[in-house]
């Protein structure tokens, strides 16, 4: 860069910094500046303002921008800016008064009588006692969501067990509670109605009123719920106020549907165990099969009805009330979330007041058993034997050692213990009647070989021979197994339906209720799973060796053709193995413990007990006494010999 270059750049440098120093504004123009910036901004919030708070003004800007509705207007209203203003006003009066009553003709249509209720916001009320967590909307005045404050899912308790966050039974999302009135030919579905509500806490309840308004402020339909303190009830008052003549309530009918929420480990596993049931007055309760989907038609009045989970039951108790038809149906959800889709419709009694009582609870038998009502038959102990059995056998026995206040796993050791004691007789008359056929076995298989190409009528009356003249009943033993058979079996059913042994830990189960894993395997083999069940494995083992060590009591099959029952007795252990993985592992663990004892009982039934050697010896001696016929005997001998009679004569 050379010198005239640079003197030139720096006269340029020199003016525009002169230009700007005696053009730039003095502090009374940038002071008038400021303040016309002001003014902008203030007019410009102020029309903002005035757009938002005043609603008449987009209306205005619309009917003044309007060509159509302008050339209507008189040019000499226009032509005074009040009188125009005043027409405009009266004009949107006028079109506001004629959308209301558009609106209100619309609202009639939909809700009919209740069309004052049929507008408004959406809001929630929550009542709590130290059982429940209620939370109710005045969108269709019904419970929205239920919360039980003393359990926990099985994912909480995973999360943290002594953090407790209540347990919820159904969510506002998945559930409807509404009633479907009658009024002039129109159907009206509450669930869409705004209620008014009124709240009333007292020392022992908290009432919750909600009305749904009319034209007429003396008629309206109300509910009113109540929560008692240490209850799981939520009493539910229905009141048709001098809304006799406006509707047909003799079909009004209630409409109540949810989905079970996945509260428990295994969602098959609840899902295997959740029903829909039901009482008619004065009989046993029914149900609809679990893991079916079907519907059911009620036919006379009803007692109560549930919705029952795995180990909580969501039901409506209605006594004193003739409701005797409805309809009742479920259907199964296959996801993780949910367990079982609910639903009831029940026709409400022509009554002005209706009261009904809500329970949401866990299914406790000396709950369920205070209401004296049939709902203790919600958990299901089985049909049958099976039932009486756990009623007034094992279930007795399960509480009294359970008052004791030992963990669960050793409570499980000793009702095994005692089950076990108070059937001994019977497993010793049941092994002394093995023993004797064990003695008999070679001389059944000698009669069998020296007679094989005889016929099996004549072998097998030579084998009923020799137990005749040993004093030997090949059915001896039946029936003690026979006796024994219910008492082994019910507990099936209701190890897995006792809410006591949800989230009880023992040794390496977390939730004695549910299966429990030692290895996850992190893909599913097909009937078996995707883990790995201790306890399941253990029981399968004791099994077999109980199997083995009483193979040598079962006869060799003597027909060809007939089963090899060893070989089914083996196979069950295996088939076990498959069946009780995903099974509750307190069930396991009580076969485990019933075949250990069983073992252990047999070994010493043989070692102390039963002489082998004195069985023979008194089995020959029997042969030498005469013996005498029963009639039976004598009635079977006369069967089989006509029956030789007429194969003779047939064959001749």
């Amino acid at each position: 860069m050379d010198k005239n270059t640079v003197t030139g750049l720096l006269l340029i440098g020199a003016i525009l910094l002169g230009f700007t120093y005696f053009n730039q504004p003095s502090a009374e123009q940038i002071a008038q500046q400021q303040k016309e910036q002001a003014d902008i901004t203030r007019k410009k919030d102020s029309i903002a303002k005035s757009q938002i708070t005043d609603n008449k003004s987009i209306e205005k800007i619309a009917l003044k921008d309007n060509k159509s509705f302008l050339a209507t207007i008189p040019e000499n209203i226009k032509a005074d800016s009040v009188l125009f203003t005043k027409y405009i006003d009266s004009v949107e009066q006028f079109n506001k008064s004629v959308e209301a009553v558009a609106n209100q003709k619309e609202l009639e249509g939909k809700f009919g009588i209740f069309y004052p209720a049929g507008k408004g916001e959406e809001a929630y009320t929550t009542l709590e006692n130290d059982k429940l967590i209620v939370k109710f909307s005045n969108k269709g005045g019904r419970i929205a969501s239920v919360k039980l404050k003393e359990y926990q899912s099985y994912e909480s308790y995973m999360t943290d067990e002594n953090n407790i966050e209540p347990l919820q039974l159904f969510e506002e999302k998945t559930s409807n509670q509404s009633l479907l009135l009658l009024n002039k030919g129109t159907q009206i579905d509450t669930k869409n109605l705004i209620f008014k509500s009124e709240i009333n806490k007292g020392d022992a309840a908290q009432v919750l009123t909600y009305t749904a308004a009319t034209a007429d402020p003396n008629k309206y339909l109300q509910y009113t719920y109540t929560i008692k303190n240490n209850s799981y009830d939520v009493d539910f008052q229905i009141n048709y106020v001098n809304l006799q003549a406006d509707l047909n309530i003799s079909e009004s009918i209630l409409n109540w549907q949810l989905f079970g929420l996945t509260t428990e480990k295994l969602a098959s596993d609840q899902r295997r165990m959740s029903c829909v049931m039901y009482r008619y007055y004065d009989e046993k309760r029914d149900y609809i099969s679990e893991m079916s989907d079907n519907e059911v038609e009620l036919e006379a009045k009803t007692n109560w009805i549930a919705f029952k989970h795995k180990f909580f039951t969501t039901g409506l108790i209605l006594d004193g009330q003739d409701i005797t038809k409805g309809t009742l149906a479920q259907k199964q959800l296959e996801n993780d979330e949910y367990s079982i889709a609910y639903n009831a419709n029940l026709n409400l009694p022509a009554k002005s007041i209706i009261d009904l009582i809500f329970f949401f609870g866990p299914n406790k038998n000396d709950l369920l058993s205070s209401y004296d009502n049939g709902m203790d038959n919600i958990i299901d102990h089985g049909w049958g034997i099976f039932g009486i059995v756990n009623k007034w056998m094992i279930r007795p026995i399960f509480n009294v050692v359970k008052s004791a206040g030992f963990s669960f796993g050793l409570i499980i050791l000793l009702v095994t213990l005692i089950v076990k004691i108070i059937i001994l007789p019977l497993t010793y008359k049941n092994y002394m009647s093995s023993a004797k056929m064990r003695v008999l076995k070679p001389e059944i298989e000698e009669i069998n070989e020296r007679m094989k190409d005889a016929d099996a009528m004549k072998r097998q009356q030579e084998v009923s021979k020799l137990y005749s003249q040993t004093g030997v009943s090949p059915m001896a033993g039946c029936l003690p197994m026979l006796i024994q058979m219910p008492i082994l079996l019910a507990v099936f059913r209701f190890f897995p339906s006792s809410i006591d042994l949800r989230h009880s830990k023992f040794l390496w189960a977390e939730d004695l209720s549910s299966y429990e894993s030692v290895m996850d395997l992190g893909f599913s083999i097909p009937f078996y799973g995707d883990h790995i069940s201790l306890f399941a494995i253990l029981m399968a083992i004791s099994t077999f060796l109980y199997t083995k060590m009483n193979s040598g009591n079962m006869a060799t099959p003597t027909q060809p053709g007939m089963p090899n029952m060893q070989f089914i007795m083996y196979l069950m252990p295996f088939m076990m193995l498959f069946f009780f993985n995903s099974y509750s592992s307190g069930l396991s663990y009580y076969y485990l413990c019933g075949n250990l004892m069983n073992i252990a009982i047999m070994w010493g039934i043989k070692k102390f007990m039963v002489d082998e050697e004195k069985i023979r010896a008194k089995l020959a001696e029997n042969k030498k006494k005469p013996k005498k016929k029963s009639k039976f005997k004598q009635r079977m001998d006369e069967m089989v010999k006509q029956q030789q009679e007429q194969a003779a004569k047939r064959n001749k």
